[in-house]
């Protein structure tokens, strides 16, 4: 997964030979070709690999979390939510599950559902400034903007960096000063 963010599409395709070629019977290397796939784009074949790292390992639930990802890269919103369940029912401190709840809910623009399970997904990970940016945007976008305020300013303060939280703050800031 660090090489997918990196974007390091040779080496992950070089590491996903190897670990197939190592053993095909553990659901992390089906994890890492599916994830070259997904980086080059073939959200279809990265869902199969992810789906034969859950046959191989039903009770992995980083392979459902992958797999939710690639059904949202599709649209397919039902069947993400689903990985991301199944991914949950394997491991309730998943916050990466949470997170692909409260991300499909944010795109259907069910901001006070996506806010329950970003919130859930903060509490396992609190000190995750990607979390903290988007429960703060689910709570600008329910006109919580103070507590929204909040949120996007303490994900600034562990990651300065952040464009996203960045620019969302500077929206909920715009948007207080206009009231």
């Amino acid at each position: 997964t660090v090489l997918w963010h990196l974007r390091r599409d040779t080496a992950l395709s070089y590491l996903a030979h190897e670990v197939v070629a190592i053993d095909r019977t553990h659901p992390q290397a089906w994890c890492v070709v599916g994830n070259c796939f997904s980086l080059q784009k073939d959200h279809d074949a990265a869902v199969k690999f992810f789906q034969r790292a859950v046959q191989v390992d039903p009770s992995y639930a980083y392979a459902y979390t992958l797999l939710g990802h690639e059904y949202i890269y599709n649209e397919d919103f039902a069947k993400a939510l689903s990985a991301f369940r199944a991914a949950i029912h394997c491991d309730p401190r998943h916050y990466n599950a949470w997170y692909g709840l409260g991300i499909i809910h944010y795109r259907q623009e069910k901001y006070a559902v996506a806010e329950g399970h970003f919130r859930h997904a903060v509490q396992i990970n609190s000190g995750s400034p990607v979390l903290l940016c988007y429960q703060g945007m689910v709570q600008h976008a329910q006109k919580k903007s103070m507590a929204a305020l909040e949120m996007l300013t303490k994900a600034l303060s562990l990651d300065e960096g952040n464009a996203l939280a960045h620019f969302h703050k500077a929206v909920v800031l715009s948007a207080l000063d206009s009231d």
